[in-house]
């Protein structure tokens, strides 16, 4: 799933969270008296924050934050030198950033050429360092991507089957877990797992397997930390191995970490993994029981797989919490359409609830199924053991 989930609650000292980039937008209350005016007011709330999402689309693909971090206030013309934009474009650009309180201007009375415009130090993290679990620049490419097919999606709600999958160009997927990843995958989250944390920790040195690896940072950041193990990461997407390859050599771990275009029922690799983790991708799978038991093959006598997928609510209810409201409209747009192609399909969806996994993990032939006492906001971790 491209997820938008705010991930520093869970992460971080909250009182080290930057300022949100524009003031909250409200619920409509119960209480209100008219609901159909508290239903068009939450439409136009919700028009505001899709164009403010535009706005970060614009501003991540051109640099327009970046320039302005690395670089200082710029007015319209200056900032449009540093990126190779034009001015006109870069002026309206700024003066809605502006207007919806991202970015500062020095004067608002002085002239549309002369008005010179900061990106608050506060917002640096969530805008334009992707090496900071804050980091959120990636949403707007995310946005822009997701709505690309909608007139597809049209006729496959009135004809079944799927949009056409979406080319890697013109901007490719968004690496939104990187930074997750890198700080905290290997750091936080696998040594809170005893059993799994000593594994990866002895010796003879083990061996993982990252299913569905995407562009590789899951894989890296486990690499890293146990400088022992080897990892092979296997994906069916051709463009993301060969991104994920260029990676680990960037990265140093070349040597210990393999990308494969591969399926994780090659005969050839049962047997072999200590570890096998399915992060964010189990409820993408259009036959998770299928890709559950080609994990369970791959594992050794006393392996075990890690997954960590969306953090669904236990239960369905109406009205939904944030999280459930979230999951639904990526799973709306994204991830259901996604796998409805496959006429076998399980057609899960991103509301991926424990049940569901516990269901999926037993009918693959795994005989325990832990729920992990990691924390965070938007996954659950779970352990399966054959």
């Amino acid at each position: 799933m491209d997820s938008i989930v705010d991930p520093v609650a869970a992460q971080t000292d909250p009182s080290a969270a930057p300022p949100e980039p524009s003031a909250a937008l409200p619920e409509p209350s119960a209480a209100q008296a008219d609901p159909t005016e508290a239903l068009t007011e939450r439409l136009l709330q919700a028009q505001l924050g899709a164009f403010e999402l535009y706005a970060l689309y614009l501003g991540e693909r051109l640099g327009l934050y970046r320039a302005l971090a690395d670089d200082g206030p710029a007015t319209s013309t200056e900032l449009a030198a540093r990126t190779g934009t034009v001015e006109r474009y870069v002026r309206e650009w700024l003066e809605h950033q502006a207007v919806s309180g991202w970015l500062i201007v020095d004067n608002v009375a002085a002239g549309p050429l002369d008005r010179r415009y900061t990106l608050p130090p506060e917002y640096i993290p969530v805008l334009v360092d992707q090496e900071d679990v804050r980091y959120a620049g990636y949403v707007g490419v995310d946005i822009v991507r997701s709505g690309r097919p909608l007139p597809q999606l049209v006729e496959a709600f009135r004809h079944g089957g799927a949009p056409p999958r979406q080319p890697w160009e013109p901007e490719g997927r968004a690496e939104f877990n990187r930074a997750l990843f890198r700080n905290l995958l290997g750091n936080q989250w696998l040594p809170s797992i005893p059993a799994v944390d000593r594994r990866l920790r002895s010796s003879p040195p083990a061996r993982v397997a990252d299913l569905a690896c995407g562009s590789g940072w899951s894989s890296i950041a486990m690499a890293v930390a146990y400088p022992e193990i080897t990892v092979t990461g296997l994906d069916l997407d051709r463009d993301v191995i060969e991104r994920a390859n260029r990676n680990a050599g960037t990265e140093g771990v070349g040597d210990r970490v393999e990308f494969l275009v591969a399926d994780a029922t090659d005969p050839g690799l049962a047997g072999r993994f200590d570890l096998v983790t399915i992060f964010e991708a189990l409820h993408d799978m259009p036959r998770p029981v299928e890709a559950l038991s080609a994990a369970r093959a791959l594992l050794t006598s006393s392996g075990s797989v890690v997954i960590a997928d969306e953090r669904a609510e236990d239960e369905f209810a109406a009205p939904g919490t944030p999280r459930d409201r979230h999951n639904y409209g990526w799973s709306l747009v994204s991830c259901l359409p996604a796998v409805m192609g496959d006429p076998q399909t399980a057609a899960t969806g991103a509301v991926l609830r424990p049940a569901a996994v516990r269901r999926f993990a037993s009918a693959a032939g795994f005989g325990t199924v832990e729920i992990l006492p990691i924390d965070t906001d938007f996954w659950w971790f779970y352990r399966l053991l054959p």
